[in-house]
């Protein structure tokens, strides 16, 4: 039996980014990974695979939706995601190498198996027979064992018709046309990357509207711009029955609602939520009890009911992304190891769905701004009114910024169209550094570019502020 300062539970981006923290700390660290490969979902089977059939899928749609005069294209009639996945593979390696790279260089110890608790303090490894193998000891224990997709048991998953979010990218020849069940991010996003190589898409919604976390106003330009790509958007509906059909030679899948509707294609992506990989983690042994959806709940700190036992990333549930799931790993070990603490606002965090278009956001929405009664004024910006924007061809859309008034400190940036994920952290900047409409009127963008969109949009809200007599010259 081994004993170690620290134990993770999982090296996806949670459990590598506390592992390494803990490690740089000097305390002897062991990460149990249940795979053969470190990365967790985000590097292996969902993050990364997925961006790059973005990517591909960006590049189609340009063709398809920008024709040039003088350029012909064809795409062969039968065409399967791997050849869209030409560089996944690649992305994937080198981000493995990166992760064990910094494993070895921190001397963090690997143990390849499940995980089990004994007790409080020891872990063991199970072997395929599922008895205990090897024991482990530590005075910290972080679980970061993520979520797997939730597969009901009157969903006929056959990885044939019917897909999970994890088995999707495993399609043998692209269908025709595919039905989503699930609009949450991870739903939003395929159904976005399919349609834009020419699949039609029906997203079928089990909420009365698309992410109600969003800024409502963002939220209706993703929507909106969904539908002119093609997408059918269904809203308020779930599954009564599902049925895979053989359709004249090729099969098919049937889904037929709560409601009554029938929708059919050749393919159905089931996508409704996630469930926390704490099924055989032994949990009981410990009196830690997960939620229905096998979720673990935790405090401020990251502590479970078990002071000295944390959770972060996935399996706490939302918002479920990888940078946040960084965050908390780090918080997590700060909190155990008793570390000084960085003075920055790192909960100052952005989130984006990558879909197409991307949306991203940081800080406060309109809607939780009102139901707080603070008073604010709105300033947006454009792709269409945006030089940059008119050369990449994008028109529909806009970056939305929210100013306290009568400061005209920024409290929040909202943002769907080209480059989202990245120009978002212009504003989370701004945030951070407690920035003012002013102040980002007077900052000078290169131009053209898209990043100018928070100059425009400050001068919106500027002009505002200052015709309510806010004291600003």
């Amino acid at each position: 039996m081994s004993h170690f300062d620290v134990i993770v539970l999982g090296c996806g981006p949670a459990g590598e980014r506390a592992a390494i923290h803990a490690a740089r700390a000097g305390r002897q660290v062991a990460v149990i990974e249940r795979y053969h490969v470190v990365g967790g979902t985000a590097v292996n089977w969902g993050t990364i695979p997925s961006k790059t059939l973005r990517e591909s899928a960006m590049f189609v749609h340009s063709l398809t939706q920008r024709k040039l005069e003088g350029f012909h294209y064809e795409l062969a009639d039968q065409i399967s995601i791997g050849d869209f996945m030409f560089r996944e593979r690649i992305v994937v390696q080198r981000e493995l190498e990166l992760i064990n790279q910094s494993l070895d260089r921190y001397r963090i110890q690997v143990f390849q198996g499940a995980a089990r608790f004994v007790d409080a303090h020891t872990v063991g490894l199970v072997g395929v027979d599922g008895q205990l193998r090897t024991q482990l000891t530590g005075d910290v224990i972080v679980i970061a064992t993520g979520t797997s997709p939730s597969r009901p048991d009157d969903v006929p998953f056959d990885d044939a018709c019917v897909f999970d979010s994890d088995g999707i990218l495993q399609l043998p020849a692209m269908p025709r046309s595919m039905v989503v069940l699930g609009a949450g991010v991870v739903g939003v996003e395929y159904a976005s990357i399919f349609a834009a190589l020419g699949l039609q898409v029906t997203l079928v919604d089990t909420r009365d509207r698309l992410l109600p976390y969003l800024d409502r106003e963002v939220a209706a330009v993703l929507e909106r711009e969904l539908r002119r790509m093609g997408v059918v958007m269904v809203h308020d509906e779930r599954h009564a029955l599902i049925e895979v059909t053989d359709g004249h030679g090729a099969p098919r899948v049937q889904i037929t609602t709560r409601s009554g509707n029938r929708l059919e294609a050749d393919v159905l992506l089931y996508s409704v939520g996630r469930d926390g990989n704490t099924l055989d983690l032994g949990l009981e042994q410990v009196g830690i009890r997960p939620t229905d959806r096998g979720l673990i709940e935790i405090n401020a700190h990251h502590q479970t009911v078990v002071p000295h036992i944390y959770a972060v990333g996935d399996v706490v549930g939302y918002p479920a992304l990888a940078n946040t799931a960084m965050d908390q790993g780090r918080r997590a070990i700060r909190h155990a190891l008793k570390l000084e603490t960085p003075s920055g606002r790192t909960e100052v965090l952005g989130f984006a769905i990558y879909s197409i278009p991307e949306l991203s956001y940081v800080g406060e929405t309109e809607e939780a701004l009102v139901e707080r009664g603070v008073d604010y004024v709105v300033g947006r910006g454009d792709y269409n009114q945006n030089a940059r924007g008119q050369i990449l061809g994008e028109s529909g859309g806009m970056l939305k910024l929210l100013f306290a008034r009568p400061s005209g400190t920024l409290l929040g940036a909202h943002m769907v169209g080209r480059g989202a994920s990245e120009l978002i952290h212009i504003g989370q900047a701004y945030i951070s550094m407690g920035s003012t409409a002013e102040q980002i009127a007077e900052t000078l963008f290169n131009y053209p570019t898209l990043s100018d969109m928070y100059r425009h949009a400050a001068l919106v809200a500027l002009k505002e502020l200052r015709a309510v007599g806010a004291g600003i010259p």
